[in-house]
């Protein structure tokens, strides 16, 4: 039996939209368990508590009709909680696998403790940034969708604050913006049009219960992939600007390994 370890995802090299898409898929299925777990501690709460329970999903299945209420405290708290955190995790546990690392969910909370609140500040003033672009002329939304797109990713990647990382994500977006939007475009169209069909399965099952698991299921793994897929092209950005300051970004960047760490 060929028990050798898969090689580590290499973060330096450019990669178009299809090894984007097939190196996201790599990752996620050879470490499944630690990335949807990692999903599950944030999305499973939210779900049950708010879609499940007070937007009644629990008792009526996909038919459910959720106060306006409900659905705006869901969807802030997948924007300014779920989505900041679970990438947080998942730039931790990808860079910790380009070094090496066989990371575990306590390995990966640990090491992106000290960057949760930076992100979540970053990830706040993205959204507000984005909102007041959209009221404002819809196409300065739309530029800054993309621009802002990687200041979570900077955050735990360089260290900066939120503002420096929005940034930082601005100078690596700069001169590619229709190239990436078209990516980050293909990625969540190709992740939400599966995701829809899978929960209208579910849905058509006619058990609440179920309908309301698979959600969590669903969105946990969405969540999950979009992570990777966003670490992915934020180091492909990086790695098409080299050579000059950028060289270092990668080794200077990564996680440390815990002294007793998993192997």
């Amino acid at each position: 039996m060929n028990t050798a370890r898969p090689e580590p995802p290499d973060l330096t090299v450019h990669r178009d939209f299809g090894a984007l898409l097939s190196t996201t898929f790599q990752i996620f299925g050879r470490h499944a368990e630690v990335f949807l777990t990692a999903a599950l501690i944030f999305v499973t709460p939210v779900t049950l508590i708010v879609d499940g329970v007070w937007g009644r999903a629990l008792a009526e299945g996909i038919d459910a009709n959720p106060p306006l209420a409900a659905e705006g405290v869901a969807s802030a708290l997948r924007l300014f909680v779920i989505v900041p955190l679970v990438t947080a995790m998942n730039v931790t546990i990808v860079q910790g696998l380009a070094h090496g690392t066989a990371p575990t969910v306590g390995w990966a909370v640990r090491a992106a403790a000290g960057r949760l609140l930076p992100v979540v500040g970053a990830v706040s003033l993205y959204a507000l940034g984005v909102m007041a672009g959209l009221v404002l002329l819809i196409i300065p939304g739309l530029w800054l969708a993309v621009r802002w797109y990687f200041a979570p990713q900077a955050v735990v990647v360089d260290g900066v604050g939120p503002v420096a990382a929005l940034r930082r994500s601005s100078d690596l977006v700069a001169g590619t913006w229709w190239r990436t939007a078209g990516l980050l475009l293909g990625a969540g169209l190709l992740f939400g049009f599966a995701g829809s069909i899978v929960v209208a399965l579910l849905g058509a099952i006619g058990s609440a219960p179920v309908y309301v698991a698979g959600l969590i299921i669903v969105e946990s793994v969405a969540v999950s992939l979009s992570g990777i897929f966003g670490t992915l092209l934020f180091f492909d950005l990086i790695a098409r600007r080299r050579p000059a300051a950028e060289e270092d970004a990668f080794d200077a960047a990564a996680p440390e390994r815990p002294d007793a760490g998993p192997r």
